[in-house]
């Protein structure tokens, strides 16, 4: 009976971790990356995003694309045919204003490709610092 009970409780441990394993890996689910300051690649990209945001505004000759592009700030994967980044991009306006995007590009280094799907606005968010006042002050 004990050793039933053993060789039970060793299936769902085993089935616990193959599950949780499997949560993280599943094809075609996002990714979040760290270290994106840091990432050349990830920067690159952002880059590029802000450059096509750019290109695509003035052949429409609305005068918005005047962004210049100041960093990534978060990113996330997602495999699809290539390689989807969602991009949340920091760029100063021509009155120099800073602003959040958020784009998305996809990469295909087979093709040598990769394509601007979206750029938009991020949606506002407020963040709250408390400070600490040290009372003998």
């Amino acid at each position: 009976m004990a050793k039933n009970t053993i060789l039970t409780f060793s299936i769902l441990i085993f089935l616990f971790f193959l599950s949780t394993f499997m949560a993280n890996a599943i094809p075609g689910g996002r990714t979040k990356l760290k270290n994106v300051e840091t990432d050349k690649e990830v920067q690159a990209l952002g880059s590029y995003s802000v450059d096509e945001y750019n290109q695509l505004q003035s052949s429409h000759k609305t005068g918005a694309g005047d962004l210049k592009f100041s960093k990534v700030i978060a990113a996330e994967t997602q495999v699809v045919a290539g390689t989807k980044y969602y991009l949340k991009i920091e760029a100063f306006t021509k009155s120099g204003v800073v602003k959040v995007f958020d784009a998305e590009v996809v990469v295909q280094p087979w093709k040598h490709s990769k394509k601007l799907l979206d750029f938009k606005p991020s949606p506002i968010i407020i963040i709250i610092t408390i400070i600490k006042v040290d009372p003998g002050l």
